[in-house]
């Protein structure tokens, strides 16, 4: 039988730029943490052991591969299922990936961020993913995106139809758009009726940039369960799967769906405007 709730705890760091050893070693200190809190999974922001780098290649590595190992570790020694995120070695650029490790130290699933983000540049250092795994926490069927992916509805839906629950988001969201972040991690919750964990950074990087936290857990109607202020630490809340599951069933949108019209209307959206009024 599936759990009924799910503790979370998002690890709200500040991260170290370019020094993953330093990173690392800090990581434990969290996750001991979110062991105390009684979390069952904790979830690290995107690149945590690197922040937010254009310059990836120096960094990549292979999944799983020493960051991947050190993280199991961590997974063994507090018995937690752990999201963390790495640069992967791929060709022609390297990958901003997300894992999950799971209590006995395996490697339960790896997702590659499908969009990566073009304003800041990063398509040009890195290759966009293609795979939306599905991966049990607990019997528990949930979810990976990564930070911009939160703009693209596509995939949260393509979870949600494949029986996710829950979706974590790990996220370097500068403050300068936070506003953006807490209502669009509302509004894939509502959407797709599962809960969503964004996880986001606090402090500045090398390139100026501020990040506020803001991490936010969110139920199946969009309302908060926990939410970060702009300070390192922990942000810790309970999922209630019950009334998840009792929403879907009472409250059925999704079958509502209409995913052949939504095909034509990409198409005709192709097809270039007639302007003229002659």
């Amino acid at each position: 039988m599936r759990p009924s709730t799910l503790r979370v705890a998002l690890i709200q760091q500040a991260t170290l730029w370019q020094d993953p050893a330093a990173n690392l070693a800090r990581a434990r200190g969290f996750v001991a943490e979110a062991a105390r809190a009684g979390a069952r999974v904790a979830v690290f922001p995107e690149l945590f052991t690197l922040g937010f780098t254009m310059a990836p290649e120096p960094f990549a590595e292979a999944i799983p591969g020493p960051t991947v190992e050190a993280v199991a570790s961590l997974s063994r020694e507090f018995g937690l299922y752990l999201v963390g995120s790495v640069v992967e070695a791929h060709a022609p650029h390297p990958r901003n990936a997300a894992f999950v490790t799971a209590p006995d130290g395996s490697l339960l699933a790896a997702y590659r961020k499908i969009h990566p983000f073009s304003y800041g540049e990063e398509n040009l250092h890195y290759s966009g993913g293609t795979e939306c795994p599905v991966f049990a926490v607990d019997g528990i069927p949930c979810g990976l995106q990564i930070c911009y992916d939160l703009r693209f509805p596509e995939p949260f839906r393509a979870l949600a139809a494949r029986g996710a629950e829950v979706v974590f988001v790990p996220a370097n969201w500068p403050a300068r758009r936070i506003a953006a972040w807490s209502t669009l991690l509302a509004a894939r919750a509502i959407e797709n009726q599962l809960a969503v964990g964004g996880v986001n950074r606090v402090g500045r990087d090398a390139l100026g940039l501020d990040y506020p936290g803001a991490s936010a857990l969110h139920d199946c109607f969009g309302e908060v369960i926990a939410q970060g202020a702009a300070t390192e630490g922990l942000v810790v809340g309970d999922i209630d799967l019950t009334q998840l599951r009792a929403w879907r069933e009472r409250f059925p949108a999704l079958k509502d769906r209409r995913v052949e019209v939504y095909s034509a209307l990409e198409r005709k959206d192709k097809t270039p405007m007639n302007t003229d009024q002659s």
